[in-house]
């Protein structure tokens, strides 16, 4: 017998196998305090938005920084995050700011002089006075007792009247409660009565949206002085359309030509609008 032998074809060996690099990981947080950081800088610029900037301009600020703290592969927009978030913080209260003094400004309601329109020139004509300075200012004060009247771009918001001021009121205050200390030298309590009346469209706290303060002759200017008071200011509640209510507002003055001094009365950012103390 002869003896035959087969060939058996062995199997291909397997290709290797190349191991793919591992997917960076954390880009995503580097790429998302980049996007939130753009995202409050345009709300920043953009009066009226400029009031919610802070929230993503906080959020962008610290995806920033856990992104460089955990070495993201997304190191520059982690970066720019960090950068972009401040910077909307910063120019929102600008811009913040800016947009409630552009809107807020006092006013007064005065009647227009009544002319005749027939009246006949004379044969010579009168010397022509200079203009006065302007009613409500610092040098022409508006005249003791007048309402003024604090407005928007909505419209009116508040008449203000102030009453008759207690220019020596340092035994009331000391009367009303034995902690409250004494006038500084050269000072001395000065109490005026306040009428609120709020003619705006939703409601509003007089003491928070308005402001008034002591003027000097001197030129100093002298704010409300918390001390305890018969009916003071801050006890005047929120009020709604049509709502009138009055509180004492006491400031510390100086008593060197106290007579002299005006009351400046404006919103609480914005131009004042100055009255006489009496």
């Amino acid at each position: 017998m002869s003896e035959t032998t087969s060939m058996i074809p062995s199997a291909p060996e397997p290709a290797p196998v190349v191991p793919h690099p591992p997917a960076p990981r954390g880009r995503g947080l580097g790429i998302a305090a980049l996007v939130v950081g753009v995202l409050a800088l345009v709300c920043a610029v953009i009066p009226g938005l400029s009031f919610v900037a802070f929230i993503p301009g906080g959020i962008a600020a610290v995806l920033g920084v856990i992104g460089l703290a955990t070495k993201s592969p997304a190191f520059g927009q982690s970066l720019a995050g960090l950068i972009l978030g401040p910077v909307a913080i910063i120019v929102a209260i600008v811009v913040s700011v800016a947009f409630i003094a552009s809107n807020a400004t006092p006013d007064v309601s005065a009647g227009a002089p009544v002319t005749n329109s027939n009246s006949k020139p004379t044969s010579k004509p009168e010397p022509v006075a200079p203009p006065a300075a302007e009613a409500g200012t610092r040098d022409n004060p508006a005249p003791f007792g007048s309402t003024v009247e604090i407005s928007d771009n909505s419209g009116p918001i508040w008449n203000i009247t102030l009453g008759a001021a207690n220019l020596n009121a340092g035994d009331v205050i000391a009367a009303e409660n034995q902690f409250n200390a004494a006038a500084d030298a050269g000072f001395q309590y000065v109490i005026v009565p306040v009428t609120y009346t709020y003619v705006g469209k939703t409601t509003g706290t007089p003491w928070l949206d308005t402001d008034i303060v002591f003027v000097a002759a001197a030129g100093t200017t002298h704010e409300q002085e918390f001390v305890v008071a018969p009916t003071p200011i801050t006890d005047i509640s929120e009020l709604y359309p049509g709502a009138s209510a009055t509180g004492n507002l006491v400031v510390m003055a100086p008593t060197a030509d106290i007579e002299k001094g005006t009351w400046a009365i404006g919103p609480r950012f914005g131009d004042k609008f100055f009255v006489a103390v009496q």
